[in-house]
This record gives structure tokens, C-alpha cells and sequence, in this order.
């Protein structure tokens, strides 16, 4: 039985390995979504969706900004969710493209009083 084991784990390790060995030798450049608050409230349960990755943040205070790190598989947009404190209901936003590589950008999305969200990219 331990033999079993022991060869299940080895297979399982070097399928693992196969699938994944250019993900784990090579460190691509990532891109990176920075969310301005500056809409004179809190901003919580901030979402960030693109290439059906999500990465969140439980709060943004005002005037301060959130940076995220991501990488891509494939062309793809973003869509950012958030509240305002304890008030009822989301706000959400989406748009933005990101290309695949090799090509890497920052990714700035500024969120004013009104809940408006202003979009820029830079080359990093």
C-alpha cells in the first residue's frame, strides 16, 4: 500500500512538472491595476476582475490607492466592483484593455465623487 502512495505521488509530481515547467523556470513581467480613491468616502469590498482572475480588497480609504500585481493569458478587459461602507449596494464599473504581452502597463483607475471611473494605462 505505501508503494502505492508513494508511486501515486511521483506521477502526480511529474505531470505537474510537465504541464507547468515553463511557468516555474521562467518569471514572466506581470502588469499592475492601481484603484485611486477620491470620492470622499471609504470605498470596501473592492473587486477586480480580469482574464476571470479576481483579486480583492477589503477597503480603500479615501485619497489612498491600491496597487495589484496580475498577469494575463490572453487579451482581456477589467471589471471593478466596490461599496461605500455599510451603505446598501454596489457600484461597478468595466472597461480598460489589457494586452497579452510581451508588452507589460500600469493600469490606473481613478474613482471620483460621483462614482465615476477615469481610465489610463501607461507602459511600465
Amino acid at each position: 500500500m505505501i508503494r502505492f502512495v508513494i508511486l501515486v505521488l511521483i506521477v502526480v509530481a511529474a505531470w505537474y512538472g510537465w504541464k507547468h515547467y515553463g511557468d516555474v523556470l521562467t518569471k514572466r513581467p506581470g502588469h499592475e491595476a492601481v484603484i485611486e480613491n477620491r470620492t470622499g468616502l471609504e470605498m470596501t469590498r473592492v473587486r477586480l476582475t480580469v482574464d476571470g482572475k479576481t483579486y480583492v480588497r477589503e477597503s480603500i480609504p479615501d485619497g489612498q490607492n491600491a496597487s495589484i500585481p496580475f498577469r494575463v493569458d490572453n487579451d482581456a478587459s477589467f471589471t471593478l466592483v466596490w461599496q461605500y461602507g455599510d451603505r446598501i449596494g454596489e457600484r461597478n464599473w468595466s472597461g480598460g484593455m489589457v494586452p497579452r504581452g510581451p508588452m507589460t502597463q500600469r493600469h490606473i483607475m481613478t474613482v471620483d465623487e460621483e462614482s465615476n471611473v477615469m481610465y489610463r494605462a501607461e507602459n511600465k
